[in-house]
Protein backbone atom coordinates (compact mmCIF):
# COMPACT_ATOMS: atom_id res chain seq x y z
CA UNK A 1 0.00 0.00 0.00
CA UNK A 2 1.37 3.31 -0.99
CA UNK A 3 1.22 6.24 1.33
CA UNK A 4 -0.43 9.31 -0.01
CA UNK A 5 0.88 12.73 0.63
CA UNK A 6 -1.09 14.50 3.31
CA UNK A 7 -2.27 11.24 4.91
CA UNK A 8 -0.52 9.81 7.89
CA UNK A 9 0.82 6.32 7.70
CA UNK A 10 1.53 5.33 11.32
CA UNK A 11 3.61 2.26 12.14
CA UNK A 12 4.39 1.77 15.82
CA UNK A 13 8.14 1.33 16.33
CA UNK A 14 8.30 1.85 20.12
CA UNK A 15 6.27 1.52 23.31
CA UNK A 16 3.96 4.30 24.34
CA UNK A 17 4.57 6.19 27.56
CA UNK A 18 1.57 4.51 29.17
CA UNK A 19 2.89 1.05 28.33
CA UNK A 20 6.30 1.90 29.79
CA UNK A 21 4.72 3.26 32.99
CA UNK A 22 2.58 0.14 33.43
CA UNK A 23 5.63 -2.07 32.89
CA UNK A 24 7.60 -0.11 35.51
CA UNK A 25 4.71 -0.37 37.97
CA UNK A 26 4.53 -4.14 37.55
CA UNK A 27 8.31 -4.44 37.83
CA UNK A 28 8.35 -2.27 40.97
CA UNK A 29 5.66 -4.39 42.66
CA UNK A 30 7.54 -7.57 41.80
CA UNK A 31 10.85 -6.25 43.11
CA UNK A 32 9.20 -4.96 46.30
CA UNK A 33 7.78 -8.43 46.94
CA UNK A 34 11.17 -10.06 46.35
CA UNK A 35 12.86 -7.62 48.76
CA UNK A 36 10.19 -8.24 51.41
CA UNK A 37 10.58 -12.01 51.14
CA UNK A 38 14.39 -11.76 51.24
CA UNK A 39 14.22 -9.61 54.38
CA UNK A 40 11.87 -12.06 56.04
CA UNK A 41 14.18 -14.95 55.16
CA UNK A 42 17.16 -13.09 56.64
CA UNK A 43 15.28 -12.62 59.92
CA UNK A 44 14.31 -16.29 59.99
CA UNK A 45 17.91 -17.28 59.36
CA UNK A 46 19.14 -15.18 62.30
CA UNK A 47 16.41 -16.65 64.54
CA UNK A 48 17.31 -20.22 63.58
CA UNK A 49 21.02 -19.53 64.11
CA UNK A 50 20.35 -18.24 67.64
CA UNK A 51 18.05 -21.16 68.39
CA UNK A 52 20.66 -23.68 67.20
CA UNK A 53 23.51 -22.16 69.20
CA UNK A 54 21.35 -21.88 72.32
CA UNK A 55 20.36 -25.53 71.92
CA UNK A 56 24.06 -26.49 71.77
CA UNK A 57 24.67 -24.60 75.02
CA UNK A 58 21.74 -26.38 76.70
CA UNK A 59 22.84 -29.75 75.35
CA UNK A 60 26.40 -29.20 76.61
CA UNK A 61 25.10 -28.36 80.09
CA UNK A 62 22.89 -31.45 80.20
CA UNK A 63 25.79 -33.64 79.06
CA UNK A 64 28.03 -32.18 81.78
CA UNK A 65 25.42 -33.05 84.42
CA UNK A 66 24.83 -36.53 83.03
CA UNK A 67 28.56 -37.30 83.01
CA UNK A 68 29.09 -36.01 86.55
CA UNK A 69 27.94 -37.55 89.80
CA UNK A 70 24.28 -37.77 90.78
CA UNK A 71 23.01 -34.15 90.74
CA UNK A 72 21.34 -32.57 93.74
CA UNK A 73 18.03 -30.79 93.32
CA UNK A 74 17.88 -27.01 93.01
CA UNK A 75 18.76 -24.29 90.56
CA UNK A 76 22.04 -22.94 89.27
CA UNK A 77 23.05 -20.52 86.57
CA UNK A 78 26.09 -19.46 84.64
CA UNK A 79 27.55 -18.15 81.42
CA UNK A 80 29.10 -19.90 78.47
CA UNK A 81 30.76 -18.75 75.27
CA UNK A 82 29.59 -20.41 72.08
CA UNK A 83 30.11 -19.22 68.49
CA UNK A 84 31.83 -15.99 69.62
CA UNK A 85 28.83 -15.00 71.73
CA UNK A 86 28.12 -15.14 75.44
CA UNK A 87 25.06 -17.08 76.56
CA UNK A 88 23.38 -17.25 79.97
CA UNK A 89 22.00 -20.58 81.13
CA UNK A 90 19.79 -21.48 84.07
CA UNK A 91 19.54 -25.09 85.24
CA UNK A 92 16.76 -26.47 87.42
CA UNK A 93 17.18 -30.02 88.75
CA UNK A 94 14.08 -31.58 90.28
CA UNK A 95 12.88 -34.95 91.53
CA UNK A 96 10.54 -37.21 89.58
CA UNK A 97 8.16 -39.95 90.65
CA UNK A 98 11.04 -42.39 90.22
CA UNK A 99 13.61 -41.90 92.99
CA UNK A 100 16.44 -42.90 90.62
CA UNK A 101 15.56 -40.31 87.99
CA UNK A 102 16.05 -36.51 87.98
CA UNK A 103 14.50 -33.93 85.67
CA UNK A 104 16.88 -31.36 84.17
CA UNK A 105 15.43 -28.14 82.74
CA UNK A 106 17.85 -25.75 81.06
CA UNK A 107 16.86 -22.29 79.85
CA UNK A 108 19.31 -20.43 77.60
CA UNK A 109 19.29 -16.79 76.57
CA UNK A 110 21.77 -14.20 75.36
CA UNK A 111 23.58 -12.50 78.23
CA UNK A 112 22.04 -9.06 77.78
CA UNK A 113 18.51 -10.15 76.89
CA UNK A 114 15.57 -10.40 79.26
CA UNK A 115 12.28 -12.18 78.80
CA UNK A 116 11.57 -15.57 77.32
CA UNK A 117 14.58 -17.83 76.83
CA UNK A 118 15.74 -18.63 73.31
CA UNK A 119 15.67 -22.34 74.24
CA UNK A 120 14.02 -24.32 77.04
CA UNK A 121 15.49 -27.83 77.03
CA UNK A 122 14.24 -30.67 79.25
CA UNK A 123 16.15 -33.88 79.81
CA UNK A 124 16.37 -36.65 82.40
CA UNK A 125 19.28 -38.35 84.08
CA UNK A 126 19.32 -41.58 86.00
CA UNK A 127 21.31 -42.73 88.98
CA UNK A 128 24.28 -44.79 87.96
CA UNK A 129 24.54 -48.35 89.16
CA UNK A 130 27.89 -49.86 90.01
CA UNK A 131 28.95 -52.37 87.43
CA UNK A 132 30.82 -55.50 88.30
CA UNK A 133 34.18 -55.49 86.61
CA UNK A 134 35.43 -58.77 85.24
CA UNK A 135 39.01 -59.81 86.08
Amino acid sequence: MKSHPGKYSYKQKAFTLLEVLVAFAVLTMGLATIIKVAGSQALQLAYLKDKTIALWVANNKVNEIQLADWPGTGTSSGHEFMADEEWRWKLKVSNTADKDLRRLEVEVNRVNEKGEPVVRFIAFTGKRTKKNTAP
